[in-house]
């Protein structure tokens, strides 16, 4: 049951997340394995913080 969940919730997230403009943490996982080999990556806690800190407190006060 917990892997049909995870399972779901992984294929949910690559098809969702971009529709309303949320980062993708596997893409960003890849592009540091890529890009980065060396440096730490965030856990999927600190991507999703960081995003969100960024796309809503920008400081282009945007309301």
């Amino acid at each position: 049951m917990i892997k049909k969940l995870k399972l779901w919730y992984e294929r949910s997230e690559r098809f969702f997340h971009p529709l309303v403009g949320v980062a993708s943490y596997d893409k960003y996982l890849e592009h540091m394995r890529e890009k980065h080999p060396k440096a730490p990556c965030k856990s999927r806690k600190e991507f999703f913080k960081d995003f969100l800190e960024k796309k809503y407190n920008s400081g282009l006060g945007k309301c």
